[in-house]
């Protein structure tokens, strides 16, 4: 018997730790953006290049396990890259009027 037949259980795929990383990212995202509170201090805070290596870092991880993803699966995600990128634009379009 070998470690993982012990424990009763198989390792963790790196799909599911993309799935991980996906969320950790989005949270963030939101977060920098300024759409939601951040809960390290509370606060609304808005930092644009914070979300923006969020947002691209989503879209790398989101590429790299695209292959191991269902049909509905990637295209859920593809519409959260999505959402996260207009929201990005609308942010930049209002610190540009002001």
């Amino acid at each position: 018997m070998n470690e993982t037949e012990d424990r009763g259980q198989e390792p963790g795929k790196i799909r599911d730790l993309g799935f991980y990383f996906l969320n950790l990212l989005s949270a963030k995202a939101w977060q920098y953006l300024g759409l939601m509170v951040h809960p390290e201090n509370g606060k609304i805070q808005v930092d644009l290049e914070e979300a923006r290596k969020a947002i691209d870092l989503y879209s790398v991880v989101l590429e790299s396990i695209r292959k191991d993803l269902a049909k509905d699966e990637l295209r859920e995600l593809e519409l959260h890259l999505s959402n996260l990128q207009l929201n990005f634009v609308e942010k930049m379009k209002e610190f540009a009027r002001s």
